[in-house]
């Protein structure tokens, strides 16, 4: 008996937002259940998309994925997720984490405890959108329920995700960590999994989505970087061209290894095999989308492959 995977998309904002709401709807269309949206502050404006969104699928819900508590005061973040319920009652999510280079450094931003701040604003965020005030802020207009997704790779901020959050998101996770991961998550509390992975189910999509490890080759810790051949220096190149746009050149300093440590490679019934294969350690899969040119052919293709990673896993039951 086949399994269905619970499945969504997420994209960064690098195009207009018309085409995001047709690439969301496409997707609901296919099955999708969720559409998150990056918070890269020199991109598109995460809320307006997320409202467009809303607006224009009838059932997936959304969620920044994900806003920080620097580039945005955790109170006005709260209070947007809080508006766009009003729009979609039971559809929307707030997302946060500690934010990356992408986002903070061209804002100047360079906070020295982010975990910290992280903690307070997911709080802050929980006690306003459960109807409770903090200090002078507080949502009297609001009257319903927003999950809390939680993202972040190192110890402390997953801790955080499995206690305090409804949903963890796991991104640039290297597949090989994926059960021990989930596993410690469940055994922290009752918060859901949501596993991102880039999918590269033929030569092409491996090329461009190796370009999308940049930001994982200058925010993960030193360790995971040493792990995967990346030297301080090369490290710097990294950081240097995606700073710069230049995401080919990024590209030419990280190692094609890289793609199948923390990405779904193969041909596509290879790449459903892996999906299958992890099954237990998530509970929604999420489909990255910044292939701009591509995305209507991958969000097709990544459908079918997890159409048919759940017939293989109903197969292993």
């Amino acid at each position: 008996m086949a399994m269905s995977i619970r499945w969504g998309v997420w994209f960064e904002p690098t195009q207009p937002v018309a085409r995001l709401v047709e690439l969301a709807r496409l997707a609901e269309g296919l099955g999708a259940e969720a559409c998150f949206v990056a918070d890269e502050g020199t991109e598109r404006d995460v809320y307006v998309a997320l409202t467009a969104i809303v607006l224009g699928t009838e059932h997936v819900s959304v969620a920044p994925a994900i806003t920080n508590p620097f580039s945005r005061h955790p109170v006005t973040s709260a209070a947007a997720v809080a508006t766009i319920h009003e729009l979609a009652p039971g559809r929307v999510w707030q997302g946060f984490g500690v934010g990356g280079s992408r986002v903070l450094e061209p804002l100047g931003v360079a906070p020295p405890k982010p975990f910290t701040a992280l903690r307070e604003a997911v709080e802050l965020n929980q006690a306003l959108l459960a109807g409770r005030p903090v200090g002078a802020a507080s949502l009297p207009w609001f009257d319903g329920q927003v999950p809390m997704a939680i993202a972040g790779r190192g110890p402390r901020v997953q801790a955080l995700a499995a206690s305090h959050g409804d949903w963890v998101i796991f991104s640039g996770k290297a597949r090989r960590d994926l059960e021990s991961e989930s596993a410690r998550v469940r055994a922290a509390g009752n918060a859901s999994i949501a596993w991102s992975a880039y999918v590269a189910p033929d030569v092409a999509q491996r090329a461009r989505v190796l370009r999308h490890f940049s930001y994982m080759a200058v925010d993960a810790p030193a360790d995971i970087r040493a792990a995967a051949g990346l030297d301080d220096e090369r490290t710097a190149l990294v950081r240097s061209a995606m700073l710069a746009g230049d995401m080919d050149t990024a590209a030419s300093h990280l190692p094609d290894a890289l793609v199948d440590v923390y990405g779904v490679a193969g041909t596509p019934e290879e790449c459903a095999s892996i999906i299958a294969g992890h099954r237990e350690h998530f509970d929604l899969f999420m489909l990255p989308l910044n292939d701009e040119h591509a995305a209507e052919s991958h969000i097709n293709a990544g459908a079918r492959i997890l159409d048919q990673a759940g017939s293989l896993s109903g197969m292993a039951e």
